[in-house]
């Protein structure tokens, strides 16, 4: 008895000198297995130095009850002595310390960067006055197939809105502009730019920083040749000249005063960077939608309200005049949301990925800590013995957990940082999303991962604390040298790893259908040629680009310089080249037949194009004849339709000599006949089925436009001749800008990047899901087989082979894995519908995507479950008994 009477003269001297109860049980417990381990040499077996174990700890129970009771420490002291103590035993154990911080700091560091993109592009106020009262007004064109959504509204329609609608303080309007500026004697820049209502800026709160805004009357056609510079144009064009007001500025070959320098961080829609702003003049025709529109709500109104005050206003423009409004309506959206656009689904849908991610990372960490704290019992038992209650327990090991949780977070804020600034970058190059240039770590990102490691350490670590804090006594000192555990443990955590396969299956099922959706957009037939093919973007003034008279000769002299180079095969020009982002639609009669409803005309795609496109572009001709030189200003008018337009507008019958009425202005139309029907091209992307399109002649044409695209088609590849072909523009018209000089093949691959970007980042997620899955299999599996190593000892020593053994273990990973795929497949089935607004062409229930993947996530688990299976099968079992 002499370990006895050593242990309670050290508990007196810890209670003399203050020790804290903690550090008392640690000393309590070392010295109890001593008192066993002497026991066990005095003569004892096993079985009666623990029962004399048990005896001796009733004694030192009441020592420890009356210790506890002259020693009441301060709650934060004891806080502080647990984390002390916590942080002893991660020193003990370093590499669990590394693996659960390195994995929440994966889950974290993904969902604060996530988050911070949020903050930046949806949370983070608008840079302008009052902004939560300024809505954004669509204009909506609603037809008998359903609501057909613009981002336009007419001159007309917008000052009735803001005139007529009560719940608005006030209204604004702009329009987005290419415009030519030359900043130097014989150059030229396209730069963007907006016109805007003179009304806009005071609707925004905002005012110039030099100069002043624009005045109510200069609106007016002959009052409107002011501009207002942007910073950056400001800095970078004009030095910053502080005597830049009153200064002239070419802008479309038209002289601009400036009167006025915007503050640098301002941009009206916050979505480009745009560099001049212009008076928008008053547009009285009612059908020409061009305008976007930002209203201010009056104090105390929702958009709510706004949006039933507009559909009134909308409903009586109709009655009023129903040639162009009957079924015109408005959309009322806070401007955020609207400046955010279709970045805003993706943001979300990804901080929807990284959160599972983060699931699955904090269900690894609570095995881990289960699996730990099966190691423990002996100590749980120990230190409940020595008079520690459950709840004392239970709070030392979650102050553990949320250790590990704040450490994980402090080294997610890193991963945060370096995963912003990666997808910052990308995207951006990609697919702009407005206001994510401003992504940074900020107090905010902070805080949310402060609450998030919090929230990350209680919630999956009560779970293992609960479970270890409920050790029994007497079987824990019985069973030490086997380590058996509890039926709880094991069944959580097999729980666990259920809970972790079916959430990687949700994100893997999601990139399975964003990359099918990809591959088969590379798959699809764009309907005409790209190889070899070089297109140039150009601009022009619109007095030069529009009118008939000055475009003809520029458009002869450039067609005729491009086509006599050596390799040039064809050239031709287009207004909308395909798979480019450009498309337009016009609204149309067909002679003897009526209007597809009262005061609704037949509509299409519209294009222009000159002689030789089709040829050009590789596009068959299925029936008629290709656009030709002759088809000039003084021919009649002829037109190209293609098979979706021939198919939908004259199903009886051939399409060729079938006449069309296109209106030109409210009194004026044209009457153009079909010449030729072309095959169907993907104009608006790979995944969008054709559309009815008409193309119109260049040298016919009265619509007004002011870009367009010369198409090349060159012997060899084509880069050799970009230097020739802009000599030659340039000969044909020194005012001619040219934008952008790709191939076909980059115009395409341009196309496919905001699908491609959507399915790496989803991927890229998903793969980190599954090796976080399979790591939890694996070490679920391989804990398994060490806590049944008496088992299987046993197993062999009586005859079991070793495959039997790998089935044995093969089939608990693989049972788990049935489970939690056949779980996930009904949550994959949910996501994958959430994913049908990221982009076109998306098919949410595939069932070979999801075959795919299941065969993937089982194959994975079989991976993980065979090493483990393989160990246990090359045990020896003597030296398994032995060890036992």
């Amino acid at each position: 008895m002499r370990a006895v009477r050593a242990l309670i003269a050290r508990l007196a001297s810890a209670v003399q000198f203050g020790r804290r109860d903690l550090e008392i049980q640690d000393e309590l417990a070392s010295h109890l297995q001593l008192h066993i381990d002497d026991n066990i040499r005095a003569g004892m077996t096993p079985d009666e130095a623990r029962r004399d174990a048990v005896i001796t700890l009733g004694g030192l129970t009441q020592t420890q009850e009356r210790c506890r009771q002259r020693v009441r420490p301060p709650f934060f002291d004891v806080i502080k002595q647990d984390v002390i103590y916590a942080v002893r035993t991660f020193r003990r154990n370093p590499g669990f310390a590394a693996t659960a911080i390195l994995t929440l700091a994966l889950g974290i560091g993904s969902t604060s960067a996530i988050f911070s993109a949020i903050n930046a592009v949806l949370l983070r106020p608008l840079p302008f006055a009052d902004p939560a009262r300024l809505v954004m007004v669509y204009g909506v064109a609603r037809s008998a197939r359903g609501v057909d959504m613009h981002d336009s509204v007419s001159y007309p329609n917008f000052a009735d809105w803001r005139d007529r609608a009560a719940t608005l303080e006030s209204a604004g309007a702009y329009a987005n502009r290419a415009l030519t500026v030359t900043t130097a004697p014989g150059e030229s820049r396209v730069l963007r730019g907006k016109q805007v209502t003179p009304s806009l800026f005071g609707v925004l709160g905002v005012r110039p920083a030099l100069g002043r805004a624009f005045r109510p009357d200069e609106d007016q056609p002959a009052l409107s040749r002011v501009v207002i510079l942007s910073h950056g144009f400001w800095r970078q064009q004009l030095g910053g000249d502080p005597h830049v007001l009153g200064r002239t500025l070419q802008i479309n070959d038209t002289p601009f005063v400036i009167v006025g320098v915007m503050a640098p961080d301002f941009h009206i829609d916050v979505a480009e960077s745009e560099q001049l702003y212009a008076p928008l003049p008053v547009d009285a025709t009612r059908n020409h939608e061009f305008l976007r529109v930002i209203a201010r709500l009056q104090r105390d109104t929702s958009a709510r309200q706004a949006q039933a005050d507009l559909d009134e206003v909308c409903r009586h423009l109709a009655r009023t005049y129903p040639r162009t409004n009957e079924g015109v309506a408005a959309n009322v959206e806070p401007l955020v949301d609207a400046i955010a656009g279709p970045g805003r689904l993706a943001l979300l849908i990804l901080f929807a990925v990284v959160t599972v991610v983060l699931l699955i990372a904090c269900t690894n960490v609570a095995s881990l800590l289960l699996a730990r704290g099966a190691t423990r019992q002996r100590e749980m038992a120990v230190r409940a013995a020595l008079g520690a209650g459950r709840g004392r327990l239970v709070r030392q090991l979650l102050v553990e957990s949320l250790l590990l949780a704040v450490a994980g977070g402090i080294a997610g804020l890193f991963v945060a940082e370096w995963l912003a600034r990666g997808l910052v970058a990308i995207v951006s190059d990609v697919a702009p999303v407005p206001r994510l240039d401003t992504t940074r770590t900020d107090m905010w990102v902070v805080a949310f991962t402060t609450l998030v490691s919090m929230t990350t350490g209680i919630v999956f670590g009560v779970a293992p604390a609960l479970v270890s804090a409920s050790t029994d006594l007497n079987e824990a000192l019985r069973d030490a040298g086997r380590s058996s555990t509890g039926a709880r443990a094991p069944r959580l955590r097999r729980g666990l790893v259920v809970m972790e396969t079916a959430l990687a299956l949700v994100l893997l099922a999601g990139a399975g259908v964003l990359t099918k959706t990809l591959l088969t957009m590379r798959a699809t037939p764009p309907g005409f040629s790209t190889e070899n093919l070089l297109v140039v973007d150009l601009y022009m003034p619109p007095t030069r680009l529009s009118a008939l008279e000055s475009r003809a000769p520029f458009f002869d002299a450039a067609l005729a310089r491009v086509r006599a180079l050596p390799g040039v095969r064809g050239a031709a020009f287009v207004a909308d080249l395909p798979l480019s982002g450009a498309s337009d639609s016009e609204s149309f009669h067909i002679p003897g037949r009526p209007d597809p409803a009262p005061n609704r005309w037949f509509n299409a795609g519209f294009n222009i194009a000159s002689s030789h496109y089709f040829q050009t572009m590789g596009i068959r001709i299925r029936e008629g004849r290709d656009f030709e030189d002759s088809d000039t200003t003084g021919a009649p008018g002829v037109i190209v339709i293609n098979q979706t337009a021939a198919k939908r507008f004259w199903p009886d019958r051939s399409a060729i000599g079938q006449p069309i009425d296109l209106p030109i202005t409210r009194e004026k139309s044209v009457r153009l006949t079909v010449v030729g029907v072309a095959d169907d091209v993907r104009h608006v992307g790979l995944a969008v089925p054709p559309r009815p399109e008409v193309f119109v002649n260049s040298l016919q044409s009265e619509l007004s436009w002011a870009s367009v695209v010369l198409a090349v088609r060159t012997a060899d590849h084509p880069s050799g001749l970009v230097d020739a072909v802009k000599a030659a523009i340039h000969e044909a018209d020194t005012g001619a800008v040219l934008v952008r000089i790709n191939t076909l093949d980059q115009v395409i691959a341009r196309s496919m990047a905001q699908p491609r970007l959507y399915s790496l980042l989803v991927g890229a997620f998903a793969v980190a899901a599954l090796v976080l899955a399979a790591v939890g299999l694996y070490g679920l599996i391989s804990f398994s087989v060490a806590q049944r190593a008496h088992e299987m000892g046993i197993r062999i020593a009586l005859g079991a082979s070793r495959s039997e053994i790998v089935r044995l273990v093969l089939g608990e990973g693989v049972a788990l894995a049935v489970v939690g795929t056949a779980i996930g497949i009904a949550g994959g089935l949910a996501a994958t519908r959430a994913l049908v607004g990221l982009m076109a062409g998306i098919q949410p229930n595939d069932p070979l995507t999801f075959v795919v993947v299941a065969l993937t996530l089982l194959a994975c688990a079989v991976l993980a479950s065979y090493v483990p299976a393989r160990r246990a099968a090359a045990a020896d079992p003597l030296a398994a008994l032995r060890a036992e």
